[in-house]
């Protein structure tokens, strides 16, 4: 699976995307979406192979957001899909390195568009605590649901997350 932007191609994570990985998750808005905390190489090469594994079987959930000249990983998203609900949730990052240039939000409408016209699903959901990413939902043409309380954590840390959605007949009147 890929999905191409006009600057960046969103394709499986490989095994040379491991220090950029590792070099991102030094920021605390990445780093907290990590439960098992990529403090070293291997931890980032195991969970590489993790998803190597979910790629031969056929899954593609969580894939690289590169840079289309270069290849270089900026960023990452996941796709949660439920097909029997017709819905996906998404979840994603952009290395500190690449944001404020429209990264994320070229991301998310890619991935919105292959989400209602290549697996004909009805709704797309995200949930964020960062006022960036808000922001970027809302460019998506996501509309805010409400207010999840506590609903994430980290040990005893837990915080709040807004919900956002896009359903298809959103995105068709568009």
């Amino acid at each position: 699976m890929e999905i191409q932007t006009d600057r960046l191609k969103i394709r499986k994570i490989k095994m040379s995307d491991a220090p950029y990985i590792l070099k991102s998750t030094d920021c605390p808005l990445v780093s907290q979406m990590y439960s098992n905390g990529f403090t070293n190489i291997d931890k980032v090469k195991n969970y590489i192979n993790v998803l190597a594994n979910e790629y031969d079987s056929g899954k593609f959930r969580t894939l690289a957001i590169a840079n289309k000249g270069t290849d270089n990983l900026v960023g990452s998203i996941t796709i949660d899909i439920f097909p029997m609900f017709s819905r996906a949730e998404l979840g994603y990052w952009i290395n500190k390195d690449y944001r404020n240039i429209g990264y994320a939000t070229e991301t998310v409408k890619a991935t919105v568009k292959y989400c209602f016209e290549v697996l004909s699903l009805n709704r797309v959901q995200a949930m964020t605590s960062n006022p960036a990413s808000e922001q970027v939902l809302k460019k998506s043409g996501f509309l805010y649901e409400g207010t999840l309380r506590q609903y994430a954590g980290i040990n005893d840390n837990f915080w709040d997350c807004k919900m956002f959605s896009i359903l298809k007949s959103d995105y068709i009147s568009s």
